[in-house]
């Protein structure tokens, strides 16, 4: 599945996990997807160059957060963009409750682990 947003403020929570994100302008209507973390490429405003990148879409349940859909780039740090477009992979797990934020923290590390195998394997074929 392949969708374009554009990014919105988001309220930081990303960034202070050291994993920042990029919230995307997206309603489970305009993405038929279920709530989970996906590894995926992503496609930063207009440029040609995919990035690997894990997506979150679903309820914030340890923050008590409503639905939000963010992307982190594994590799690369951006500012001022407008548009992102991604490619969702493979499904890396549901949505979760953690007990606190380092939980949250080391589950994080090893969703980003675990797509960088997979994206890895893609980008070989």
């Amino acid at each position: 599945m392949i969708f374009s947003a554009h990014i919105i403020d988001g309220d930081g929570r990303g960034q202070s996990l050291g994993s920042p994100t990029l919230n995307l302008d997206v309603t489970s209507k305009s993405i038929d997807i279920e709530e989970g973390v996906y590894a995926c490429f992503a496609w930063i405003d207009e440029s040609e160059k995919k990035e690997q990148a894990v997506l979150h879409f679903g309820a914030r349940p340890t923050f008590d957060r409503p639905i939000s859909c963010e992307v982190h780039l594994l590799d690369k740090e951006v500012q001022n963009v407008s548009m992102v477009k991604v490619e969702i992979v493979e499904q890396l797990r549901s949505v979760q409750k953690f007990e606190d934020a380092e939980a949250l923290k080391a589950q994080i590390a090893d969703d980003i682990t675990q797509a960088r195998g997979i994206l890895a394997a893609c980008s070989e074929n």
